[in-house]
């Protein structure tokens, strides 16, 4: 689904043999229209960047719509992507990601939920500020977070839909390698030959940006994240690309590609 099916990158999609359809999640008409054609619902909602409490609130609202249409139009099985921790973030967002999730396990559609480690294909956004030469660390130095790349959430995503059965009421937290913001930072500059600068973002600055991230923050410093089930997601996903693989095949290609890096 996509507001603009004529774009560049919708027409990507569709020469790789992606059957398009123009709407967006608010317009019900055409996803009334739509669910009635398909068996399955990958969810995705909308990224934002600056959360608040309103933001928060219409993500739910917006999700929890999206799954009782499915309901009332006989989707089979939805795949909701949330995000780690989302239960524990429940305490101060309570009503955000976490909302939707109970709302499909308790519906009476089969479904499961895949919770995603950080992308790291995130790093490519400027607000790691790669394309300036720098590292810029919003979470605590010594704190390991798992790190995985969209592609293989993908290809998880479509062992799930073709195994349903087997994940129906299932929550699975997915991810790889944990690395600490150090760690990270010394695997760039090895893969770039190139000093980047660190630049720790104090947890001040993080509340006067956004509260609930800063909240996030915090709790990453206090709880981490819970183990993720390695077993289970080898038994389906044997290898999971490393981070260095991921560097190596595009990363530092698209990283060298960011403004500042564009002579190295």
């Amino acid at each position: 689904m996509d507001k603009n099916p004529q774009s560049q990158e919708a027409r990507n999609l569709k020469d790789a043999g992606a059957v398009l359809v123009k709407g967006d999640l608010e317009d019900v008409d055409v996803l009334k229209d739509t669910f009635k054609k398909v068996d399955g619902l990958y969810l995705v909602l909308p990224g934002v960047w600056v959360s608040s409490k309103e933001t928060d609130e219409k993500e739910a609202e917006l999700g929890i719509q999206t799954i009782k249409l499915a309901e009332e139009q006989g989707i089979e099985f939805v795949l909701y992507s949330s995000v780690m921790a989302s239960d524990k973030q429940d305490r101060f967002r309570p009503k955000f990601k976490f909302t939707i999730e109970q709302y499909l396990l308790e519906s009476k559609l089969q479904g499961a939920v895949i919770r995603p480690a950080s992308f790291m294909e995130n790093l490519l956004l400027p607000s790691f500020g790669l394309g300036e030469g720098k590292f810029i660390n919003p979470l605590p130095e010594e704190t390991a977070i798992s790190w995985v790349t969209t592609q293989d959430i993908g290809t998880f995503a479509r062992i799930i839909f073709q195994n349903h059965s087997d994940f129906n009421g299932k929550t699975i937290d997915f991810g790889g390698q944990l690395f600490t913001p150090r760690q990270v930072l010394e695997l760039l500059e090895k893969k770039l030959d190139q000093p980047i600068e660190f630049v720790q973002v104090p947890l001040e600055m993080l509340y006067q940006q956004s509260e609930i991230f800063a909240k996030l923050v915090e709790m990453v410093a206090k709880e981490g994240y819970d183990p993720i089930d390695d077993k289970l997601i080898s038994s389906w996903l044997p290898k999971l690309t490393s981070f260095e693989e991921w560097l190596d095949d595009t990363g530092i290609e698209k990283i060298r590609g960011l403004q500042s890096f564009g002579n190295l």
